[in-house]
């Protein structure tokens, strides 16, 4: 590997086990925008990681001397920066919509989707602390399932969330679900068969496949 040329790439901090870094990862990767990875977790970060990130969060991007914190931000900065293939859409409506649908991703859907994870994986196997299992139970009855029927009324029978085209969106609404498929949770194919298919083709596009994939240290925790 030439150091020389690794040394100009722009870095991502961050575990490719996060769905917020794993949304950045697939932006680049659809982009085609080399980049460092740098693995680091947000638990026990060292001072000089709290330094590039003040709330001792990931992923953080460090490109050079110019360091920015928190995925969405980081997402409208890539877009800006490499442009093309736009994950964003130029028109006002649609663009709005993505938004919606990144902040939908990262706040609720994913306070199911990698809650579930965070009590049925991370907890035991790392944290070495006991599960939640009556949180769990209410993630799995009340908030994923609001949360599905909310997304699979808003995809329809399109291929993609927003304006019949890959976006932003597509990424921010299926990243989490790597997460909640090594905590043992499948979309329940008989409730939501379009949500369901919806996932799963997203997931196996060419650019988006290596990167679900990308958990060798965590598939040995896996919940069947």
């Amino acid at each position: 590997m030439n150091k020389s040329l690794d040394s100009q790439k722009p870095r991502v901090y961050g575990g490719t086990i996060s769905p917020y870094v794993r949304k950045v990862r697939v932006a680049l990767a659809y982009k085609g925008v080399e980049f460092v990875d740098v693995e680091q977790t947000p638990f026990g970060a060292p001072a000089e990681f709290r330094e590039l990130s003040p709330l001792s969060k990931i992923p953080v991007w460090q490109e050079g001397d110019f360091v920015l914190p928190d995925s969405s931000v980081i997402l409208s900065y890539i877009e800006q920066r490499y442009p093309e293939p736009p994950l964003l859409p130029a028109d006002p409506q649609p663009r709005a919509r993505v938004l919606w649908f990144q902040e939908y991703g990262g706040s609720k859907l994913n306070e199911a989707t990698a809650g579930i994870f965070f009590e049925r994986v991370v907890k035991p196997k790392v944290l070495e602390l006991e599960t939640n299992a009556k949180l769990v139970d209410h993630l799995l009855e009340k908030t994923l399932p609001r949360a599905l029927d909310y997304l699979t009324k808003c995809l329809g029978n399109d291929e993609y969330m927003v304006a019949g085209v890959f976006t932003l969106a597509d990424i921010a609404l299926t990243t989490s679900f790597v997460n909640l498929n090594l905590a043992g949770v499948r979309i329940d194919t008989s409730r939501w068969p379009e949500y369901a298919a919806y996932v799963e083709r997203i997931h196996a596009l060419p650019f988006y496949a290596p990167i679900v994939a990308d958990v060798p240290d965590w598939t040995k925790f896996r919940q069947d």
